[in-house]
């Protein structure tokens, strides 16, 4: 028996452990991969630094968990005649030695790691999470106990989906709001520019997601695509072979690793928090909207998380009322920029060629407009104004008339997540509410 038990040792698990044995709490991750592999996982690599100094800790070190350091990241327009750069400094990880990096501080901290067991399903007790049911890799079955258990076991959430579907906290989520990744770590001959990372916006080769080249040093990079999760889109591995391995042929490179990657983005799902239960990570749906940047947004999650749950336990008990706070912490901290980033996230998925274009060729969204709708997820009024100006100009009006409605979305969604309810009496109006507006937005951007 554990005061918290996490399911999950990636970014999001490690840090709440690391976060809440430091307060002196008695926790354990359980984790399927043996200790020597936490970290191994087929991901972007790129993190903003500004995520580590909001949450107080030291950022990685280039030649230990990080291997380069961005300055910005260049967005560039499906025919690369034109690019917009969102400037804002970051890191290329070394993803295995982060994670093994955020190992080490948990157990540092107390905590103990199960590793080499497999989370099964939660231990459910009337409407109370008990603990986890696990499977050890010589295939006896462990029960561990939790007064709260935490479900961080990414994309697809073991626990909470196995809980009963009338609980808030398990709901299901739709195949298009995911996006499924494939990318490889190259070692090039040609010797790159460290200083950007580069995103290329293209529906042919990447419909709803976007294909990437970030340098990891002067010959590395991470390159991949992710593609929104839809039956009828073509598979990123098809795409990938066909529009990028020529600019891997022609920087010489060399293939180090490669694989597939699934990412939630969109908003945070409804309800994260239940009676002694929290979702926290991919498991709560928490990466960037846009970019699908998800390991900062983790650990932000971690430390909402964490700051619930000890002062849960100050109050007496981890019930479902008494972890709520969860909520507003991380919405203050996150959600709700993811809140209005899904909204643009809609509308971007249904732009042509030819939209993506204009938008960037006519420098409509500026470097500057660029970084501030990434980090604070709104759609700024400089760009409508500016835009209602180039537009009667260059009689684009039905892209002016979407612009601002996306803008006043954005803005309604943003708002209503900052406005979460203070207690769980308050959820069920706001959840109609929630979903009345994305159902709306969905209704007119949404590709069918």
């Amino acid at each position: 028996m554990y005061d918290v038990v996490v399911a999950g040792a990636g970014s999001a698990g490690l840090f709440l452990a690391y976060r809440l044995a430091k307060k002196g709490f008695k926790v354990a991750v359980v984790e399927s991969k043996p200790s020597h592999k936490i970290g191994e996982k087929v991901c972007g690599d790129a993190v903003g630094k500004h995520h580590f100094e909001k949450l107080g800790v030291e950022p990685p070190r280039i030649g230990e968990d990080a291997t380069s350091f961005f300055k910005g990241v260049r967005v560039f327009s499906p025919n690369k005649k034109a690019y917009v750069t969102a400037w804002g400094e970051g890191y290329a990880l070394d993803r295995k030695a982060f994670g093994q990096k955020l190992l080490k501080w948990a157990l540092n901290a107390g905590a103990e790691l199960l590793d080499s067991h497999t989370v099964v399903k939660p231990i459910v007790e009337g409407t109370w999470v008990k603990g986890l049911e696990a499977v050890r890799s010589d295939g006896a079955r462990v029960e561990v106990g939790g007064k709260v258990t935490v479900d961080a076991t990414g994309v697809s959430p073991v626990l909470r989906t196995k809980l009963p579907e009338s609980w808030w906290v398990s709901e299901r989520i739709p195949e298009e709001d995911y996006i499924i990744a494939y990318r490889v770590i190259a070692r090039v001959e040609r010797e790159q520019e460290t200083e950007l990372a580069l995103i290329y916006l293209d529906p042919t080769v990447a419909p709803g997601g976007y294909w990437w080249w970030f340098p990891k040093g002067r010959n590395e990079v991470n390159v991949g695509l992710g593609v929104q999760f839809k039956q009828s889109l073509p598979r990123p591995e098809d795409n990938f072979a066909k529009y990028i391995e020529p600019y891997l042929r022609e920087a010489r490179a060399e293939v180090v690793h490669e694989g597939f990657g699934v990412c939630p983005t969109r908003r945070t799902i409804a309800c994260m928090v239940w009676n002694g239960f929290a979702v926290i990570g991919d498991a709560a749906c928490t990466a960037n909207p846009i970019h699908g940047g998800g390991i900062g947004p983790s650990m932000l999650s971690a430390d909402a998380a964490a700051k619930a749950i000890t002062e849960a336990f100050e109050k007496g008990e981890p019930s479902l009322e008494n972890l709520w706070k969860m909520h507003r912490l991380y919405h203050e901290a996150y959600g709700a920029k993811q809140a209005g980033l899904d909204v643009l996230r809609i509308y971007l998925q249904k732009l042509s060629s030819a939209d993506l274009d204009f938008v960037i060729e006519k420098k409509i969204v500026t470097d500057e407009e660029l970084a501030e709708m990434g980090y604070r997820g709104e759609l700024v009024s400089a760009v409508i104004s500016k835009t209602m100006r180039a537009l009667k100009l260059l009689s684009r009006p039905s892209l002016l008339k979407e612009l601002v409605q996306v803008k006043n979305y954005m803005d309604k969604a943003r708002k209503l997540y900052l406005n979460y309810p203070e207690s769980p009496e308050g959820f069920e109006k706001w959840y109609s509410e929630q979903k009345k507006l994305f159902d709306e937005v969905k209704r007119k951007y949404a590709k069918p």
